[in-house]
């Protein structure tokens, strides 16, 4: 049983008695295994749809919020979310360890594009250990430090898995940084909040994926017009997330830190959701949702299909392709690749057909979310990310 692996290396010897009960938490083929837990009950989920709120019928004991011995108490309690940003349903097993106290073991299927929710866990800040494991392998542990500044916990799926500690900040959290051009020309609603700007409500998300605190400033002008201005003091794991209003412009987004500066041409209509790393300097990225490649042959035979993604058109030393694969497919045939191609930045798109043709299409912003599909037929090559322009 997949749940007993998760348990030993979280808990080592000292989750020996809870082993020996796994089956009275989940039983293999139970239908509690396939029940997927949402957001709690209400609130929108990272894709703006509002879902129930998690059981917790597999966690030991049922006291909630968990309350650590000598620990400080939270102004409110803290949970986890999962969010499944993959394109196939997720199964998966999250547990949560105060040392050898066993806070949470839940075992669920994450829809794809939906959030596993498990509210109110933990009343009392400290470092817990977190640990979730996927039905197809994917394991990663991670030390959470629970403190008064930060939000709940945020996981993605991206298939990988990554873990975020969201705060939604203008220019007045613990994180800001007095600035005396710190600027907010617009008034965001207490109600937008973590899932909000994950979802419908336009944001710069800011990631400090690097292993330092990070001091960034982020700027954000419309039509020449400074609307956004603050400066911020990241600790590692810390996702920044801006909303910004109104929905429907287009916006320049500057970010700096010390290692330089760059910018974004940012149509929320096309991603609701900016992203941005700090890793290795500054840099935007084009989300964390993998898109599904379709290849589909719409000729009357059989047709070989070779297509690369590569994210720079003017490189001819580029690194490897993003993807790279060949396709056999008879007439009227169509293959898809699930999470084939990672949103790092805009694409280059390199199809070649079985008499040798290469055809050559370049994205110069990022692609909406969602899959690609490349569809040849007696006319040519089409490739649906839009708009998109034929390179020589």
């Amino acid at each position: 049983m997949r749940r007993r692996s998760v348990l030993r290396a979280l808990l080592g010897t000292g989750g020996a008695g809870l082993l020996a009960g796994c089956n009275g938490l989940l039983r293999e083929g139970s239908d509690a295994s396939s029940t997927p837990d949402r957001t709690p009950a209400g609130r929108p989920s990272a894709t703006g749809r509002a879902s129930p709120a998690a059981s917790g019928a597999s966690s030991p004991g049922s006291d909630r919020p968990y309350r650590a011995a000598d620990a400080s108490r939270l102004d409110r309690p803290r949970g986890v979310h999962v969010r499944n940003l993959a394109s196939t349903d997720r199964f998966l097993t999250v547990v949560v360890t105060d040392g050898d106290e066993t806070v949470l073991v839940e075992s669920t299927t994450v829809a794809a594009g939906e959030v596993a929710s498990f509210p109110d866990l933990l009343a009392t800040g400290g470092r817990y250990g977190v640990l979730v494991e996927t039905a197809d392998g994917a394991r990663r542990r991670y030390d959470w430090d629970v403190v008064e500044d930060l939000d709940d916990l945020w996981i993605d799926l991206t298939p990988e898995i990554g873990f975020h500690r969201p705060i939604r900040c203008l220019a007045d959290c613990a994180l800001a940084v007095s600035e005396e051009s710190r600027t907010v020309a617009y008034e965001v609603s207490d109600e937008v909040g973590v899932a909000e700007a994950l979802g419908r409500t336009p944001a710069v998300a800011v990631d400090n994926d690097s292993p330092e605190r990070t001091r960034a400033t982020l700027r954000v002008w419309n039509r020449g017009r400074l609307r956004f201005a603050a400066g911020y003091d990241l600790p590692p794991d810390v996702r920044l997330l801006v909303p910004v209003l109104p929905a429907s412009q287009r916006y320049d987004v500057l970010l700096g830190t010390d290692d330089g500066e760059t910018s974004y041409d940012w149509q929320p209509s096309v991603r609701n959701t900016l992203y941005a790393s700090l890793a290795d300097g500054p840099t935007f990225r084009c989300g964390y949702a993998a898109h599904d490649l379709r290849v589909r042959n719409e000729t009357d035979a059989g047709l070989a299909v070779v297509v690369r993604v590569l994210t720079d058109a003017n490189d001819e030393e580029a690194d490897e392709p993003l993807f790279e694969s060949s396709f056999a497919l008879g007439a009227g045939e169509r293959k898809t690749v699930p999470s084939a191609v990672e949103p790092v930045g805009p694409f280059l798109f390199e199809v070649e057909t079985g008499d040798g043709r290469v055809e050559r299409y370049d994205w110069e912003r990022c692609a909406p979310n969602g899959p690609i599909t490349v569809a040849v037929s007696d006319d040519g090559v089409y490739v649906s990310v839009r708009p998109t322009r034929s390179l020589p």
